[in-house]
């Protein structure tokens, strides 16, 4: 009757290699727990210098000073593959040489001291002479299997001690704990391990089993946090996966939306065209018909004279029609003009949504490969953890659970550290298209609506920028203090829903004045005059930077130099950084990995603020008191100037371009004042769609520092804020 294996729990994968899928020959074990037979993983090490990868879990090891023979030999898996080949042996019954005579019999049992199987003589006589007398307590009998009686404890009890290290002749008595627990001889502890901590092997095991059992505790109240964070991980990508689908078929409506209502407007024009051509047709023809027959009852002298009327009155037909007809194949250009750039925003939106869905979703396989591999260590170590304490052999315990140790510290580690906020992956950019349909916006005669902003009021607070999201909340930013900056999310109402006061940088002698941009539905973009770059979560407050000094200590320059101004392109996710005397725009990702830097134009000194729009830079330059239009192409390190924007026909000096934004009908507008800080007399300039055009010039609240676009349910609004004062005065937006 066969005796059930004490390992019957563990997967018959568990005892082979992975290389050769064969049970282990020579078991080499890496500091990961992973084991590899020794001629398999021999050949993986010919090319490795220094380091070598785990083939399973890619850990990265040192290879030792005498290369393979440096890996600890695992001799509790050894003891376990023994243990199996003998079972197998005795379970078929299979003829094997006895170690005592020469002939080929049947095995009964096995000898741990001699190494070898014995027949039923041999057997008996180890048993009954008194010169085997120390083999008895070693000796495997075959009814010790059958009676289901074997356990691995007293399996461990049937080994020989292990020999010692230095002095394989002698039999181990000590464990040396200097020495990572090797098995030593009394005579090494007069030489080799002197001075060393030598302790009882009993004593050694069972404390390494404590470690090991406090460990697994650890790991196992971890174990559905691990598994909890797939489903997490799982969950955000199909997040993301319907994110983009609704957006695709947000877009999708409002592109048939928009091309209905354009192919509309352009058939509608052909209608007028021959409404008014049949109509000219008819009244030509009636005219002529009573110039006929006039000229019939006058006298023939004057007939010519009819025939000339009559050549005119055709002339000037024919002109109206071609006027005619040149005015409405200029407003159909104009409306394939529009339906083309739809075409192309929303070929170039859908292309940029899915370069998000991929990165997205690349950044969460990552995560999930990571959390994996954590999976696979974690069973990895649960299984090697748990055969070893099944074993109850103090010398395997006292060789095998310190590596155990090592290897499981820093999973824990890993596993102990906060599981990263992963929610946020899914923020994709789902703002609309742009309304392509609309020829002109008004900005309201009478300012609708003036509210107080309580926390420009503070006696140090100096306003410096204010932005919008789709969510609906207001973000205003400035200087707080000489070591502080801030910033604040408010309502329509000014009310105060979230404040975030910041430090400056240590030892930066530039004053902490803060701009900031939208940047997604929910996050700001911010930048600090003490060259500090961030991403704010108007939600829950959460808000981290990074240093971008270096990036200014490689520019050479006299002149004090510092970051001024921010943008975003929320398509793809950039943020770009305006400078003051260096000459350059700094652009990075979401992440503040530095992507490149843009060269600006000579002309250009003081970006004191910039705006993305359709593919271009618009700068407001507080050197040269001008806006300009940059290129934006990715493929240069230096913009080309494409046009200045037109300025406005007013008595006295140039004023300043303090603010720039747009709204959702891409029309541009910049906030001017008589003095650097807007503390003066201010004016609203609107430009058309491609900013070479200004279409309006619209005197504000004196004092004026900033503005932005606001979307409501009753419209979009126009919010300018004053520098000091703390008003926030509101427009409205009205598209013919």
């Amino acid at each position: 009757m066969a005796c059930p294996s004490p390992w019957k729990d563990i997967a018959d994968k568990f005892f082979e290699c992975s290389i050769c899928l064969d049970l282990f020959k020579e078991p080499k074990q890496l500091p990961c727990l992973h084991r590899f037979c020794k001629q398999c993983l021999e050949p993986l090490l010919e090319e490795q210098a220094v380091t070598f990868e785990c083939p399973l879990c890619k850990d990265v090891c040192k290879v030792p000073n005498n290369r393979i023979d440096g890996f600890k030999t695992d001799f509790h898996m050894k003891s376990m593959l023994q243990f199996i080949q003998l079972q197998k042996t005795f379970e078929n019954k299979e003829e094997r040489e006895c170690i005592g005579c020469e002939e080929k019999l049947k095995v009964t049992a096995y000898c741990f001291m001699c190494n070898g199987f014995l027949c039923v003589k041999c057997y008996q006589f180890h048993l009954t002479k008194k010169m085997f007398v120390k083999h008895h307590k070693h000796l495997l009998a075959l009814n010790d299997l059958e009676g289901k009686s074997l356990t691995q404890e007293k399996l461990a009890s049937l080994m020989e001690a292990p020999r010692c290290h230095v002095h394989p002749e002698h039999m181990a008595q000590l464990c040396c704990c200097t020495c990572g627990n090797l098995p030593v001889c009394v005579t090494c502890t007069y030489d080799e391990h002197k001075g060393h901590e030598l302790r009882d092997v009993r004593k050694v095991a069972n404390d390494e089993r404590e470690y090991l059992k406090e460990i697994l505790e650890e790991l196992v109240k971890r174990k559905a946090t691990v598994f909890n964070f797939t489903d997490k991980i799982n969950r955000v990508n199909n997040d993301v996966l319907c994110i983009v689908a609704e957006t695709k078929a947000k877009w999708k409506k409002q592109y048939k939306d928009q091309t209905r209502e354009l192919q509309n407007e352009k058939e509608k024009q052909k209608r007028e065209f021959n409404r008014f051509k049949t109509v000219l047709e008819e009244s030509t023809r009636n005219k002529m018909k009573e110039l006929e027959t006039e000229m019939e009852e006058k006298i023939r002298e004057i007939k010519d004279e009819y025939d000339r009327l009559i050549k005119i009155k055709i002339r000037e037909s024919k002109e109206k029609e071609d006027t005619k007809r040149n005015e409405i194949e200029n407003r159909e250009l104009k409306i394939v003009e529009k339906m083309n750039r739809l075409d192309a925003v929303m070929n170039e939106r859908n292309k940029t949504i899915d370069e998000q869905q991929q990165r997205k979703l690349r950044e969460t396989q990552n995560l999930l490969d990571m959390c994996n591999q954590w999976v696979n260590k974690f069973e990895n170590l649960l299984t090697i953890s748990s055969s070893v304490l099944e074993s109850h052999n103090h010398w395997a315990d006292a060789q095998c659970i310190p590596d155990i140790r090592a290897a499981s510290e820093p999973l824990v580690e890993d596993i102990m550290k906060d599981i990263p906020e992963i929610e946020s992956l899914s923020d994709i950019t789902r703002d609309d298209l742009p309304i392509l349909c609309i020829d002109r916006v008004n900005i309201s005669d009478n300012v609708e609506s003036v509210v107080d902003i309580d926390v420009i009021k503070g006696n140090e607070f100096l306003l410096t920028s204010i932005a919008s999201t789709g969510s609906g909340n207001i973000v205003v930013s400035g200087r707080l203090s000489s070591d502080h900056s801030l910033i604040t999310v408010i309502n329509r109402e000014g009310r105060q829903i979230r404040q975030n006061k910041i430090d400056k940088v240590k030892g930066s002698s530039l004053q902490p004045f803060r701009h900031c941009a939208a940047l997604s539905h929910d996050k700001i973009a911010s930048v600090c005059e003490s060259n500090q770059v961030g991403v704010y979560n108007i939600h829950d407050g959460s808000f981290t930077q990074n240093s971008i000094t270096t990036l200014f200590d490689d520019i050479k320059t006299v002149v004090l130099k510092y970051a001024s101004s921010i943008t975003t392109d929320t398509i793809r996710g950039h943020i770009i950084v305006g400078t003051r005397n260096i000459g350059s725009l700094f652009i990075f990702d979401e992440e503040f990995n530095f992507i490149r830097a843009l060269k600006l134009p000579e002309v250009i000194k003081w970006s004191r603020d910039i705006l993305y729009h359709k593919g271009v830079l618009l700068i407001c330059d507080a050197e040269s008191r001008c806006a300009y239009a940059i290129t934006m192409d990715t493929s240069k390190t230096e913009a080309e100037l494409l046009y200045e924007l037109p300025k406005p026909d007013i008595d006295g000096p140039t004023l300043y371009p303090l603010s720039i934004c747009k709204d959702s009908a891409d029309f541009v507008y910049i906030l001017r004042s008589d003095t650097q800080h807007g503390t003066g007399k201010c004016i609203i300039t609107q430009y058309s769609q491609d900013g070479q055009q200004l279409l309006t010039t619209k005197r504000t609240e004196d004092g004026a520092r900033c503005m932005t676009t606001l979307m409501t349910e009753e419209g979009e609004k126009l919010l300018v804020v004053t520098y000091r004062s703390g008003k926030m005065i509101c427009y409205g937006l009205m598209p013919e």
